[in-house]
């Protein structure tokens, strides 16, 4: 990965509005930029962006269109690896920094093989997301623009119709940050930022378990 160009201005996307264009997962996103195929850098706040001529071009080069950007942010299913078989699952991950959710979507896949991941940047645009798709599960950050995760997973618990069997919350806010905020409803499962990948996994599959998901054997 290269340093930030002196041309900041120049177009870019995040590598999750890259892995929809391209109609791929993020982790395969991520490993063509550590091969070299995708330009990308990292801002001065620490957020990859990918550079758009160079998206294009790869693109070409592979004859693959590029998505429309009014496209949904559903990304291909991941393989199934070992036992672990998810691939009649939807989640929805909601998260306003694409980082994070470039994160959250990697460690879903590899929790989740074979589940279809779908991304929402906030509480509005996640409630329109659960009502068409009805996804089993749900991870969202708490402190977003427009409406918070708080806020929107209150809606969601008045919504039996569409709620979710396994819902995830995270953030690094204080504790005192989130009782501001509100209490979080009884069945939704805490885990703080930065997100520490192996508890991050081994939590979303116990939940997904628990709630018949899959195989009690799994582990």
């Amino acid at each position: 990965m290269s340093d930030m160009p002196s041309n900041a201005a120049s177009p870019s996307y995040s590598t999750a509005e890259v892995a929809r264009r391209l109609g791929v997962s993020t982790p395969t996103v991520q490993r063509w930029v550590d091969l070299g195929h995708l330009k990308a850098w990292k801002t001065i706040g620490g957020h990859r962006r990918i550079d758009a001529e160079s998206v294009r071009i790869f693109s070409e080069s592979r004859a693959q269109p590029l998505r429309d950007e009014a496209a949904p942010l559903a990304m291909e299913p991941a393989k199934k690896v070992g036992t672990v078989s998810a691939s009649s699952l939807n989640v929805v991950v909601v998260d306003d920094n694409p980082d994070d959710r470039d994160v959250l979507g990697a460690l879903v896949e590899e929790a989740l093989p074979g589940a279809v991941l779908n991304l929402a940047e906030n509480g509005f645009e996640a409630l329109l997301l659960i009502g068409n798709i009805a996804p089993q599960v749900v991870i969202t950050d708490v402190m977003m623009p427009h409406m918070d995760g708080i806020e929107m997973l209150k809606q969601l618990s008045m919504a039996q119709r569409h709620r979710p069997a396994v819902i995830l919350a995270v953030s690094s806010r204080s504790s005192e940050d989130l009782a501001r905020l509100g209490t979080l409803p009884r069945d939704v499962q805490f885990i703080a930022k930065p997100i520490e990948p192996q508890h991050f996994i081994q939590a979303l599959r116990a939940a997904a378990m628990a709630a018949g998901l899959l195989p009690a054997a799994v582990s």
